[in-house]
């Protein structure tokens, strides 16, 4: 059944830790090794590929989602399948069959990674016995559910009686981490977070909280002494290579349950007509290799695509349009498009680059000999559904989503991002999505009826909507907007000014509207 079905592993993703998605990709390129599914893709609901873009890229007419995401809650129940377009009646933009899974945290098999993270982190394969095993979780007061998934494993573990003792700890809510030592009796103990990605929590606050060091930054060891006992330190559960199992147990049990409800939980859900023709993906990709011609590279954003017939076939090479003319011996040669997809997240400086169309791709690098799959993915990795949404636009059938619409649907930190005034609303365009600063096309507009007065740009592919690195720079001029109106300083900056150019975000919004105030 696999080997027609199509594999969506869904991520949170980060503007500000270029590690957030690291574990995504991993168990995505582990599994897309395996040939256990037709296709293998990658969603995020802070990066690109969004998750209102990714089902247009897959061909197959059968995809499974699976959110990488260690609990069941806000995220899973409402926003990715918000984003996923699976509510409201499944409302899907494309003719597939699509099943949404339980998070791959909540799976019972997740306890054979945690007892993996343990053996790996002691380096002793038969660790339990006379040891503590505490599994600590992110936790709230506000979702109780949150909790569940860490209690879960605990009592599983526990049970198996290969440890002496085995607690669910929390970082916001009781029973906290920070009490780790006494909540066991043991004077070895294994602490193991039942986080996704090691980033601030995995990496400062539970270190810190245990009383591993006073200041992660200088590093602490592996075991450290806390109060007269020894204790193991694991990082994130998620970054396990086992989890990769994991998904593909989420998303085969999914396929094994058949029924006609929508997808609550590990239920299979359907939605659209699945065609027998020829999909929609695989003809956008069909004309965009016709598009490359042999005698004249293709540019697409800041990507040089050129093509040569030899005695195998065409073949393609790809790199940065800066380096056209380079020899390639001057070049970083690229063996598999996935070093090109891990190089080009960040810049020639070293910078993350959260905006995957952000005009900050680093040169010096190619992949030269690609056939036309491999080129294909290489150019999906790079401007992730650019070729997707291309088609559709020169198919007159390109979808526009607007910048109120986008807000409106915004919730959490993000709820008032609507609030943006309309002059401050082209600001923040002129700030963020003009060719200097994007290699977009922005298509979008206040609404379909309020066209924004700032010049869409004139890259190879369209933006069909306001990304995610742009909702979270408006919330930041918003906020911007109501400290001037009130007289106070701005206040720290928020997630989105941890990112490598949010300060000449806000130092081009205020330019613009410096500018715009004296026209």
């Amino acid at each position: 059944m696999t080997e027609k079905t199509a594999l969506v592993l869904v991520g949170h993703g980060s503007h500000r830790n270029s590690g957030s998605a690291r574990p995504v990709y991993d168990h995505a390129d582990e599994i897309r090794s395996r040939d256990a599914f037709a296709e293998v893709r990658e969603a995020f609901w802070k990066e690109a590929p969004s998750l209102r873009n990714v089902l247009r890229t897959v061909e197959s007419s059968v995809v499974v989602v699976v959110p990488v995401f260690t609990s069941e809650g806000y995220f899973t129940e409402q926003v990715l399948p918000r984003e996923l377009r699976l509510t409201d009646g499944w409302d899907l933009d494309v003719d597939k069959t699509v099943h949404y899974t339980n998070p791959v945290g909540t799976h019972e098999s997740m306890a054979d990674v945690i007892l993996q993270r343990a053996e790996r982190v002691t380096g002793d394969p038969s660790v339990g016995s006379g040891v503590g095993l505490a599994i600590v979780g992110h936790g709230t007061e506000r979702n109780p559910r949150s909790a569940k998934a860490t209690r879960d494993h605990a009592t599983t573990i526990d049970d198996g009686g290969r440890f002496d003792e085995v607690r669910a700890l929390f970082m916001d809510q009781a029973p906290y981490i920070d009490d780790l030592t006494d909540h066991f009796e043991s004077d070895e103990l294994v602490v193991v977070p039942l986080f996704i990605a090691d980033g601030y929590h995995t990496q400062e606050d539970i270190p810190e909280d245990v009383g591993l060091t006073d200041d992660a930054a200088t590093g602490y060891p592996t075991p450290a002494e806390v109060d007269g006992k020894r204790v193991w330190y694991s990082g994130a559960v998620g970054t396990e290579p086992l989890l990769a199992d994991v998904v593909i147990e989420r998303a085969r049990d999914c396929l094994a349950v058949e029924t006609d409800e929508a997808p609550t939980g590990d239920t299979d859900g359907a939605s659209g007509d699945v065609k027998g023709e020829r999909s929609e993906a695989a003809a956008a990709r069909d004309a965009f290799l016709a598009c490359i011609r042999e005698d004249s590279p293709q540019t697409w954003g800041q990507l040089s695509v050129a093509a040569t017939e030899t005695d195998r076939g065409r073949r393609y090479e790809l790199r940065h349009v800066d380096d056209r003319d380079a020899d390639l011996e001057d070049l970083d040669s690229h063996a598999d498009p996935t070093e090109t997809r891990d190089a080009v997240r960040f810049t020639d400086d070293g910078e993350y680059r959260p905006l995957a169309t952000a005009a900050t791709l680093p040169s010096g690098w190619v992949l030269s000999d690609l056939d036309a799959p491999d080129l294909l993915r290489a150019v999906g990795f790079v401007y992730p559904a650019s070729i997707a949404n291309w088609y559709r636009e020169e198919n007159g059938e390109l979808d526009v989503t607007h910048f109120r619409e986008t807000a409106a649907r915004q919730t959490g930190i993000y709820a008032d991002v609507g609030d943006l005034d309309r002059d401050a609303l082209d600001y923040a365009v002129e700030a963020c999505c003009v060719d200097e600063q994007c290699c977009a096309r922005r298509e979008w507009d206040a609404t379909a009826d309020d066209e924004i007065d700032v010049p869409r740009g004139d890259g190879a592919f369209p933006c069909r909507e306001p990304c995610s690195m742009f909702v979270a720079a408006a919330r930041e001029f918003r906020d911007i907007e109501a400290s001037e109106s009130n007289g106070t300083e701005t206040g720290e900056p928020n997630e989105t000014s941890a990112a490598n150019d949010l300060e000449g975000y806000r130092a081009r919004y205020r330019s613009a509207k410096r500018c715009g105030g004296e026209t």
